[in-house]
């Protein structure tokens, strides 16, 4: 399973174009099965930084854009170094920029990222909110698309929580509790701090153990549980696989703590509106319960 990134620290304003969509354009994800846990995945997307191909992890609890250094993004001359923190460990990269990054309708004639070494294991390049806050992201699971739309989308009736580094953060809600969780594309399953169990045991029914790996490139063991289905704007999901860890290093930043990093096997069971340039959302098609 791949672990959300944490929250790394704000990055500088990038240049990513803002375009007009009528009524939309649509991006297609590529949703690539863990081999050793068919429940999770990362979902990715193809393009081109000045004019050769990468392959990104489509990433909303990143901030800042990383890409693994390979020959030509090796040569790239460092600008300054950069620290984040992921769910298991911190980590420092050097900033460089890369011209011309194109993925589908989404560019970046100039943009500052993260450059990681190959040799960290697990490591893939990441799409951050650098590159996606200034658009209204329709996130079409079922269909495996992303529709880029016109802001503002008259359809997104909920205020979006959002921090100055483009995280967003939505309620989860059971009977008498209610979870603060950010909505992260990255993360390849949804992860549930301890303290959350803890206070809220009954919820969980634990099943297993998987090993995480989060943006830094760090692996760590981890219980399993299925967790009871949320509300979650409104709509009920059906009760489903997470991954419990110590959030303490992520949240350790944050004025309001997290409980939950909403990753893949949530976040598959509906279709989401996410207007990030008006800070609005909304759930569009609603989960069926199991």
């Amino acid at each position: 399973m791949r672990a959300p990134g944490g929250v790394p620290a704000v990055p500088q304003a990038g240049a990513a174009a803002t375009a007009q969509y009528a009524p939309f354009v649509r991006l297609p994800l590529i949703i690539e099965t863990d081999p050793d846990d068919p429940d999770c995945a990362d979902v990715l997307v193809d393009g081109t930084v000045a004019g050769r191909p990468y392959r990104f992890v489509l990433d909303t609890g990143a901030a800042r854009t990383k890409i693994v250094a390979d020959d030509f993004i090796s040569t790239l001359s460092p600008l300054a170094q950069h620290s984040s923190a992921g769910v298991f460990a911190a980590s420092t990269s050097a900033l460089v920029t890369v011209t011309d990054l194109v993925v589908g309708p989404l560019t970046a004639p100039a943009l500052k990222v993260e450059r990681v070494e190959a040799t960290r294991p697990g490591v893939r390049s990441l799409l951050g909110m650098d590159v996606l806050k200034g658009h209204c992201c329709h996130f079409r699971f079922d269909s495996s698309s992303l529709l880029l739309e016109c802001s503002p989308a008259a359809a997104a009736d909920r205020a979006l929580q959002m921090d100055d580094a483009g995280h967003s953060f939505v309620d989860a809600v059971w009977p008498g509790v209610t979870g603060y969780a950010c909505w992260d594309s990255g993360a390849g399953i949804t992860i549930v701090d301890q303290a959350f169990l803890l206070r809220h045991a009954d919820l969980f029914e634990e099943v297993g153990d998987s090993v995480g790996t989060d943006s830094s490139g760090a692996q760590a063991g981890a219980r399993t549980f299925l967790m009871t289905g949320p509300r979650i704007g409104g709509a009920l999901f059906a009760r489903h696989k997470v991954a419990v860890v110590d959030l303490s290093r992520a949240n350790a930043s944050l004025d309001r703590p997290m409980d939950l990093v909403l990753g893949y096997t949530t976040l598959r069971q509906a279709s989401w509106l996410l207007d990030f340039p008006a800070r609005r959302w909304a759930i569009t098609s609603e989960p069926t319960p199991g």
